[in-house]
């Protein structure tokens, strides 16, 4: 199994999806977060189960996969995977 990374941003980015959650739902905040955390793990066991970036419109050099309404940026490394980003399906970041 390889490990994994999150990034900065790809921190940032969960912190901001709980804050979002828990205004509605506070106590299933949590929950899914680590939903999403789980299937990253996936990808220790599957590193190449996400598409190229730029099959899905990406202009960016990586892998995607989609979890539900988010989208999680990430690049294999001889090492580790680096999660870059994950996204709601709401935000526009495909150039980005």
């Amino acid at each position: 199994m390889i490990s994994i990374r999150l990034d900065k941003k790809a921190l940032e980015d969960l912190q901001q999806i709980f804050y979002i959650i828990s205004l509605d739902k506070p106590m299933a905040a949590n929950a899914y977060v680590e939903k999403i955390r789980n299937y990253i793990k996936l990808l220790s066991i599957t590193p190449e189960m996400g598409k190229d970036c730029k099959e899905s419109g990406f202009n960016r050099d990586c892998r995607v996969l989609y979890y539900k309404n988010y989208t999680i940026l990430y690049k294999i490394y001889k090492t580790h995977i680096s999660i870059k980003r994950v996204l709601s399906s709401k935000q526009n970041n495909k150039g980005k």
